[in-house]
């Protein structure tokens, strides 16, 4: 059967054990299921199915084997499959039942178990189990093991290893397997003393069934306070069973949070008290798997998850964070005198703080050197960042406080969760972010973030990723939402003259200015190209407006001046872009036709999430031959809801005709209550930018 497995786009199950005779179920695509036959064989085009005729191979979508004379898999499982342990034989059944009701799915998580447990003695340890049942090639990726540790803090048990082929046969990975080594991170990464010990399960195939466990033992933990259990309770495969246990002593504070649980009642966790200890338990069954959807919100937003910890308070919290933040800021003479140079000759107190945070964008280059909860948490002194010339986003941000505080502007080292890796949980005292950056505040009472991590923002622009994420100021004690920039600050603003020539070819003239986002990216992009290849690339560029375009000229501001924005000149001419048919011709504007995958279903489970903001305008100015006229252009098109306003007018003038066209988008998150109208809206937009003009020649 094995290269049936091979042949077949359909779920290969086998349930049973070696030597063991079995029977086979066919589930259908329509139909009732053909169940509990022998005999079942296939020429490469169809089943051929005792009793029941040849069945089509793309009418099959799952072959399950189970052992003979059982009736459904709790007989399977009740007799057993040879390797598995006690709880993963448990849920052999209910993963068979999930393969059936998700035909196509990759695999099904038959296990998913987490145990956190706090010493009386303030050590902790993590104990993961993990069973899988593995239905397609993807998910033999579950064959790779790896757990990471940190060394003289913390070790890694490999308790179990091993995977059971579809014919029974039990393969172990056995210890001498196993490697220890440094993780495989970027080179802007570095932790010395982090390992990782793995190893690649052996027999791993489709049909087979995969199992693990290990240990992580956290013996010297640097801060006693940092036992902080999180779990996630779905995936992109169906779950059979996610758990997670927390054990510690019952006189220790214990705050725990919960999120998107499917039912309220399973949010609350099973308490058990013993011995002066307690044990919390939360979950969850025979969990469907998580569909992705065209820019849905990151899975930390939409899964039902659980996050704990044992802080008393935010005070003590904030206490932490704050005593590791002031004591690395620092001003020393050498920051000073530097801070006295970058800013000389400056007019305004804005342009002074403008100064200082593209001197920490440009001349601090990204590089994460960790070892210790301070560097981790606070980064290291900020004289340290300032000599080395390097830092990751912690550095950046302690080393731009200290700078500011010499031109008399306070500025604060700001924790957050990225608006991609989820909203920050602020519900319980925790410490649960991703990321540093800053804020700042004027004595004119202003206040405002900034990023000095990304090098390509322009003052006052920060990381859209940054926008809306709620941002933990350690120092003052508090957190707060940062706002989401209105449309303008993320903008490209172009305009096109344009010139058709009666013989249909078009030459244009593009100038395009930017701001926020739009404006870092392109900034980054065009550093990284070489002089020798912009042409090229540009070339590449207006291809992808019209294929066969070919660029004359453009040209690019000062792309390593921060202070100024990026503007980019484009000329190029689109031989034959009108189409001539007589004394007609009708073409489509350049630059405009816009696409929107994010609006291809017709419903949505989840909400649509942007980055941030958005502000396009583009006003074309198109010259007609001598002769030619309008004929007929789309009518004004002009759309107006919460989320996205938009107008597109053509007007016809003396010498031709104009286009003006404003696309703005108003939020970053479109709720799914919202969704009808703001798809039909995009849909809209999509369809005019699509249209095509007519002009005639009179006479």
């Amino acid at each position: 059967m094995r290269a049936v497995v091979r042949l077949l786009p359909v779920l290969l199950v086998c349930a049973g054990c070696a030597h063991v005779p079995v029977n086979e179920n066919l589930t259908l695509f329509q139909g009732d299921p053909v169940e509990n036959v022998r005999g079942v064989t296939f020429d490469g085009e169809a089943f051929q199915v005792p009793g029941a005729g040849a069945i089509a191979r793309d009418d099959v979508t799952l072959l399950l084997f189970q052992p003979a004379g059982a009736e459904g898999g709790a007989s399977a499982a009740a007799e057993g499959v040879a390797g598995l342990t006690e709880l993963a034989q448990e849920m052999l059944p209910n993963g068979q039942a999930l393969a059936e009701q998700f035909p196509g799915t990759g695999g099904v998580i038959l296990v998913d178990d987490g145990l956190f447990v706090y010493n009386d003695d303030g050590t902790h340890r993590y104990r993961y189990h993990f069973a899988g049942l593995v239905l397609k090639e993807e998910m033999k990726s579950w064959a790779q093991f790896a757990a990471g540790f940190t060394e003289g803090r913390s070790r890694v048990r490999v308790l179990e290893a091993k995977s059971i082929a579809p014919d029974g046969t039990v393969y172990t990975l056995p210890a001498e397997a196993l490697r220890v080594g440094s993780p495989s991170e970027e080179m802007e990464f570095f932790n010395p003393s982090h390992k990782v010990v793995g190893g690649v399960i052996p027999g791993v195939e489709i049909g087979s069934i995969v199992e693990y466990i290990y240990e992580y033992e956290n013996y010297n933990p640097e801060d006693r306070r940092l036992f902080l259990p999180g779990y996630y309770f779905q995936s992109t495969e169906p779950l059979a069973l996610t758990r997670v246990t927390v054990e510690l002593p019952d006189r220790l504070p214990f705050h725990h949070y919960t999120r998107h649980f499917p039912d309220p009642a399973l949010s609350e966790p099973q308490v058990e008290r013993e011995g002066g200890r307690v044990r919390y338990v939360w979950a969850l069954r025979d969990m469907p798997p998580l569909v992705p959807e065209p820019q849905m919100p990151p899975q930390a937003d939409l899964t039902p998850r659980m996050e704990a910890s044992i802080f008393s308070s935010f005070e003590e919290v904030y206490a932490l964070q704050r005593d590791l933040q002031r004591s690395r800021m620092k001003l020393t003479p050498q920051i000073q005198a530097e801070v006295a140079r970058i800013t000389e000759g400056a007019a305004t107190l804005d342009e002074r703080l403008a100064r200082i945070y593209h001197w920490v964008q440009t001349n601090t280059r990204y590089i994460s050197i960790k070892g210790s909860l301070g560097s981790g948490l606070s980064g290291h002194t900020a004289m340290e960042t300032f000599e080395n010339r390097y830092g990751d986003c912690t550095d950046k941000a302690i080393l731009f406080a200290t700078m500011c505080e010499a031109i008399g502007v306070t500025s604060y080292p700001i924790i957050l969760s990225t608006n991609d890796n989820g909203v920050g949980v602020t519900e319980i005292p925790t410490i649960d972010g991703n990321h540093a950056i800053s804020e700042v505040e004027l004595p004119d009472g202003r206040r405002f973030y900034l990023d000095s991590t990304a090098q390509n923002f322009r003052y006052p622009y920060f990381r859209a990723d940054d926008h809306g994420c709620i941002a933990v100021n350690a120092i003052r004690g508090d957190f707060n939402t940062i706002p989401v920039p209105p449309p303008g600050d993320n903008a490209r603003h172009s305009v096109l003259e344009a010139e058709l020539a009666a013989s249909g070819d078009m030459t244009v003239r593009a100038r395009n200015e930017y701001t926020g986002t739009i404006e870092a990216g392109i900034r980054a992009f065009w550093k990284t190209v070489r002089d020798d290849e912009r042409a090229y690339r540009m070339t590449e560029y207006v291809n992808s407006l019209s294929p066969g375009a070919l660029l004359d000229d453009f040209t690019l501001s000062e792309l390593a001046e921060l202070s100024e924005p990026v503007r980019m000149g484009i000329d190029y001419r689109l031989p034959g872009h009108a189409i001539r048919a007589g004394k007609l011709m009708y073409l489509r504007m350049p630059s405009l036709e816009r696409t929107f995958p994010e609006v291809a279903l017709e419903s949505r489970r989840f909400p649509i999430q942007y980055m941030t903001t958005e502000e396009r305008t583009l006003t074309i100015h198109l010259t007609l031959p001598a002769g030619f006229r309008l004929k007929w252009a789309p009518p004004p098109l002009r759309i107006r809801t919460p989320y996205l306003e938009y107008e597109a007018v053509y007007e016809e003038t003396g010498a031709g005709i104009t286009l003006k066209e404003v696309f703005r988008r108003l939020d970053r998150i479109i709720p799914v209550e919202a969704y009808p109208e703001y798809r039909d809206a995009l849909r809209a937009i999509a369809a005019f930018t699509a249209k095509e003009i007519f002009v005639t020649e009179e006479g």
